[in-house]
């Protein structure tokens, strides 16, 4: 007789008492004891499971058709019925006989890898293979030229959106056969993005992004300032207003000038450079015009100028190519440096002119001393200019280029590994030199 626990029918079981290692417990249900002769049991994942006896094998009086459900049979076709008879054997309900059974359900189990014919050798020992897919459509591939030419439609495409940005970027490139035909193929395309009008949306994205046109000034209007800058006293209430310009040279340069002027307290700094521009190429930058610009805008009293790393390269003048080196090119460059220096003392500003330091490239070297040279020719021809050469400041004992220099006491790294630009050292030990410089010039006590 099975032994039933009555408390108020809330703890009924239905079954007997099992062992505590029972595979589910439904709540408090506990699965029924089977019988020596049922078996074998089978595990969620459909293996034997050695708790459970094995049941003897099927009598002759069997069907062929009928699956053991734990005491149920089910007629063949028929995967779950609602009308599946009770088993009074051990008094279970439907639900826990469709946990031991779940036939079709969710808790059916897929066959495992290896257990069929054959073993783990065997033609299921891959697990069960993919049914054949219906037949689809085959879609056909697009060819290497159909690609190629959808990939030119969208970059012509794309071209007569801003062909004019993409034009002026060409124009600045270095003069050669490459930029002449860059140039010719452009031509037609913004010609025709022009007379489209495509290239609206791109100016209207700029324009809005601040990309735009720039407001120019004039050189009168930076002339209107009677007053001449210098010389005045310098103080915490009316600082040194010290504009930092150039190319990539000066990006290290001005960043370490810029610190260490406003550590004075006396000097308000602010840095500008511009990556691979200079005076030999107006049509790339026009550093003329921007600091016409400047000055009206700003109002600098004084700037610290570093060029000549990206002018040394061939240039057009009135329609003509000037090689670099010749006659022809250094009155031409000389022109331009003399204009830059005019325009950035007007009204009695000063401008310091900084030299370029030596180049490890022979070649880029000779090229480097060329406009050194012209810096400071035009610089005496100016009164308000002064030239400060670094050339020496980062010569090696024998007089030739070095990577690394004595720093307090210390071999410091001074130049970065392209043996053109700075490393912050090298940056440090260049701006401290211009400062000394400016700070004699306009009375600003020298700092410690």
């Amino acid at each position: 007789m099975t032994e039933e626990r009555d408390s108020g029918g809330r703890d009924k079981r239905p079954f007997p008492d099992g062992d505590d290692e029972d595979l589910f417990v439904w709540g408090e249900l506990r699965p029924p004891a089977r019988p020596a002769w049922e078996g074998p049991a089978r595990s969620a994942r459909g293996r034997p499971d050695p708790r459970r006896p094995a049941s003897p094998p099927a009598g002759p009086g069997a069907r062929s058709d009928e699956r053991e459900t734990g005491g149920f049979e089910v007629p063949t076709g028929v995967g779950r019925p609602a009308d599946v008879r009770r088993d009074t054997r051990y008094g279970a309900n439907d639900e826990w006989q469709e946990w031991l059974d779940p036939g079709e359900g969710a808790q059916a189990r897929r066959p495992v890898p290896g257990e069929g014919p054959g073993g783990p050798f065997g033609p299921d020992a891959l697990g069960p293979q993919p049914g054949r897919a219906r037949s689809r459509p085959r879609r056909r591939r697009a060819s290497a030229g159909a690609v190629l030419a959808a990939m030119l439609l969208g970059f012509c495409f794309a071209g007569l959106l801003d062909a004019t940005t993409i034009q002026k970027r060409v124009e600045g490139q270095p003069l050669g056969s490459l930029r002449s035909l860059q140039i010719a193929l452009l031509k037609p395309v913004v010609a025709v993005g022009g007379w489209l009008q495509l290239d609206r949306p791109a100016e209207a994205l700029n324009a809005a992004l601040g990309r735009g046109q720039e407001k120019h000034h004039t050189l009168a209007e930076a002339t209107k300032q009677k007053k001449s800058h210098w010389p005045r006293q310098i103080t915490a209430a009316r600082p040194l207003r010290l504009w930092i310009i150039g190319d990539s040279m000066a990006q290290v340069f001005g960043s370490s000038l810029r610190n260490l002027a406003e550590d004075t307290g006396l000097i308000k700094a602010k840095m500008e450079y511009k990556v691979s521009s200079g005076l030999s190429r107006p049509d790339f930058y026009d550093w003329p015009q921007h600091m016409i610009d400047q000055i009206v805008d700003w109002n600098p009293d004084a700037t610290a100028v570093l060029f000549g790393a990206n002018d040394g390269q061939n240039f057009y003048s009135h329609g003509k190519v000037l090689k670099v080196g010749t006659k022809a090119w250094q009155e031409k460059y000389a022109k331009r440096v003399g204009k830059a220096m005019d325009i950035l003392t007007k009204g009695g500003r000063r401008a310091y002119w900084v030299g370029n330091p030596i180049m490890r490239n022979s070649v880029y070297r000779d090229k480097t001393a060329m406009v050194n040279r012209i810096y400071a020719a035009e610089a005496k021809k100016h009164p308000g200019v002064q030239f400060i050469s670094t050339w020496m400041l980062f010569s090696g004992d024998g007089g030739g280029y070095a990577e690394a220099l004595k720093d307090g006491g210390d071999v410091v790294i001074m130049r970065a590994p392209d043996g053109v630009h700075l490393t912050r050292a090298g940056g440090d030990r260049m701006a401290q030199v211009v400062l000394d410089v400016i700070e004699q010039d306009w009375g600003i006590p020298q700092q410690p």
